[in-house]
């Protein structure tokens, strides 16, 4: 398992627009905040993300919402898993014109809670419901992903 000290987040911080996955290198995502048990990331609102009514794209909902919960997995267990995604849903609350927004966390006990059936199985599913926000703090949509994590 990886040390998770201030290199760990920070590489963790450039794998998100420097990694393995070209959309990503290039869908402007800005990680703002990258520690322990705890990402928010930003998409900024631009042609590249509105749709044809002005309003933010869906895939752009979804992208923003599975590269924070990855990052999220990350940094709570210190990349000792590899996510993939079994499934996905997105609920719109609220359209979004603006800059979206996540801020997800969870305290050491729930990381722990979590975790036990994978720690167990060596496999398992990660259920995760993620909201996103706009600029304005305004609750624009909740994604809800079930990762299925195996121990690298």
């Amino acid at each position: 398992m990886a040390e998770m000290n201030a290199e760990f987040f920070a590489q963790a911080k450039t794998d998100l627009t420097h990694g393995k996955i070209n959309y990503l290198n290039v869908a402007g995502v800005i990680p703002e905040t990258v520690e322990a048990r705890h990402v928010v990331t930003r998409l900024p609102a631009g042609s590249m993300h509105m749709n044809h009514v002005g309003m933010m794209y869906a895939g752009s909902f979804f992208v923003l919402a599975e590269a924070t919960g990855a990052t999220l997995l990350k940094c709570t267990y210190a990349g000792a898993y590899t996510p993939i995604i079994k499934s996905a849903t997105l609920d719109y609350m609220k359209p979004a014109t603006t800059d979206l927004v996540v801020d997800i966390s969870m305290t050491a006990e729930q990381a722990k809670d979590r975790i036990a059936y994978v720690e167990e199985h060596g496999k398992g599913q990660y259920p995760m419901d993620i909201p996103v926000m706009d600029a304005n703090g305004v609750h624009c949509a909740n994604v809800h992903i079930v990762y299925y994590l195996m121990k690298k």
